[in-house]
């Protein structure tokens, strides 16, 4: 069932919100993704981290898990509200992603988490090798000792003296990038190839990349945390290479991807902690080759842990009219009914293909 902004979340839950940070360009904090919330709840470069983590804004946010009502979440976007996969308050005992002490607040109502945040998401550092149409007019690099690259680099100090100031058995994870790509930043590449992983045993460290810069060099300068590497986010959004070099990726290579994903394929059976996944964000330009980019990662990569299909998100790159072009899932659209039949195909049904907030488009 499709879910609307009048449906009732009561006695629901969101983890995010109890152990969740993103840091997004101009130092803002969010607890969970800027695209799906409505309310952010401080800014790093202003105000005191607990003012942030536990200030008015994030307690009305957390609120939503005690009055049921759900305000602030994007309902349409969001793929656990749209999927209905938000957990059940009546299973939290059984969620493991949750302190003690977290869980004990959520089970007593109480809006303030006692525990740092066990998943923070840097998104400040919007630098990429590729310009991708969906997400930006131009390509951004920040050089060093720029004005882009200074903001950015105080941010990000900021966020680490948080987390790393100190060796620490603590569990938590860190996501690099949601904003560009971690290899084209400066600032992430230096950042990940100084973190000593013996000083943080526990950490999770976690990629969101475009796989161009993700060389076997590049995997050798990160030594120091290979045995922190969890979870690799690789993004193609096409199923060929004209798509991938022409219209989704401008400035990629199909064949340098390629030969980096077979090389981080061998290394997912060396490091068994490090899982491979495959990202593909459904436009007009590209969705007739959803089918042909399981194939190519079924055939290709028999290490992959998953492979995601979303939505484009509007990230105002485009005009309204450019976007809606674009959104091929929408009624409205041309070819919508096509989309339809695409997803309309038995290859969807296999175990590695998550749908996310596409799948319920499809008829079972």
């Amino acid at each position: 069932m499709k879910l609307s902004f009048k449906d009732n979340l009561e006695g629901r839950y969101c983890p995010k919100l109890f152990n969740f940070l993103e840091v997004s360009v101009d130092g803002t904090c969010w607890l969970c993704c800027p695209a799906w919330l409505s309310k952010r709840i401080g800014n790093i470069l202003t105000d005191e981290f607990d003012n942030i983590w536990n200030g008015q804004a994030a307690r009305q946010m957390r609120n939503q898990v005690f009055s049921g009502e759900w305000n602030y979440c994007n309902h349409s976007v969001c793929p656990q509200i749209v999927s209905d996969n938000l957990p059940r308050l009546s299973d939290i005992i059984l969620d493991k992603t949750l302190s003690d002490n977290t869980l004990f607040g959520i089970q007593n109502k109480i809006e303030t988490v006692v525990d740092l945040p066990t998943t923070i998401n840097f998104s400040e550092d919007l630098s990429c090798n590729l310009r991708c149409p969906s997400c930006r007019v131009e390509k951004i690099m920040h050089k060093r000792d720029s004005v882009e690259y200074n903001k950015q680099k105080l941010i990000n100090d900021k966020i680490c003296n948080i987390f790393f100031s100190k060796p620490t058995d603590r569990t938590f994870e860190i996501n690099v990038t949601g904003s560009g790509d971690p290899f084209a930043s400066i600032i992430y590449r230096e950042m990940l190839t100084e973190l000593n992983g013996k000083d943080f045993p526990n950490l999770k460290v976690n990629l969101n990349t475009n796989g161009v810069m993700f060389t076997p060099k590049t995997w050798n300068n990160l030594h120091k945390i290979h045995n922190n590497l969890h979870n690799c986010r690789i993004s193609i959004d096409a199923g060929t290479k004209e798509t991938y070099e022409t219209k989704t990726r401008l400035g990629g290579n199909w064949n340098v991807l390629m030969n980096n994903c077979k090389f981080l394929n061998e290394k997912a059976k060396e490091f068994k902690n490090f899982k491979i996944h495959f990202d593909f964000v459904v436009q007009q330009t590209n969705y007739k080759e959803m089918r042909q980019f399981i194939e190519m990662v079924l055939e290709n990569f028999d290490e992959s842990s998953s492979i995601h299909f979303s939505k484009v998100i509007d990230w105002n790159t485009w005009t309204n009219e450019e976007y809606n072009k674009n959104a091929v899932w929408k009624e409205c659209h041309s070819e919508h009914a096509e989309f339809l039949k695409v997803l309309d195909d038995n290859i969807f049904d296999n175990e590695k293909v998550y749908l996310g907030n596409l799948g319920t488009y499809r008829h079972d």
